[in-house]
């Protein structure tokens, strides 16, 4: 019986670290947003990391470097589509009632898209911090997006923020249109 258990908590194990390493992560650096230019940033050691495992799920890592200390920055993503369903993973998409996209130009190009608000990165004194999530899980497809940092908390979120707060200070992969295909099994 210890033999069967030591076995079986082996074969746990190297499924649990093959499921792992099939999950290659892609790390991604910040452009500037379309409606802020002047936030600071450490462009070099900021960046956006994430990967997709074998159960649907995408797990994103947001992370800022010299950003304006001790601040809220909301992050997410813009989904490219023509129709989207009413959630991505766990959260709701806004824009996509009745399942339709809307049109949204930036940058000099016009795209239709769903966003998706998943958190918050707060910086510390010296400007920094990172967020991670696991979105899912997520329907199977090919997903072309890029991921958003806002000036600030709630927009698009009941009670929230409009205005400035929505302004897009960095994307990625970026300018506006530029997305990055992200493919769910």
């Amino acid at each position: 019986m210890k033999n069967q258990f030591v076995l079986v908590s082996l074969a746990l194990l190297i499924t649990f670290g093959a499921a792992q390493a099939s999950a290659q992560t892609t790390t991604q650096v910040w452009t500037a947003g379309w409606d802020n230019f002047s936030e600071p940033l450490d462009f070099g050691r900021s960046n956006v990391k994430w990967s997709v495992s074998g159960s649907r799920k995408l797990t994103v890592t947001f992370t800022l470097a010299k950003a304006t200390p001790n601040k809220l920055y909301q992050v997410g993503a813009h989904i490219f589509c023509t129709t989207f369903p009413p959630t991505f993973g766990q959260f709701p998409t806004y824009g996509a009632g009745g399942g339709n996209c809307f049109t949204l130009t930036r940058q000099g190009v016009t795209q239709s898209v769903v966003a998706i608000e998943m958190g918050v990165v707060t910086t510390d004194i010296h400007g920094n911090g990172s967020f991670k999530v696991v979105v899912g899980p997520i329907a199977a497809g090919t997903y072309d997006l890029e991921f958003t940092v806002r000036n600030g908390a709630g927009c698009d979120l009941i009670g929230g923020g409009s205005g400035s707060v929505c302004a897009l200070d960095f994307q990625s992969p970026g300018p506006f249109g530029t997305g990055t295909t992200v493919v769910v099994p």
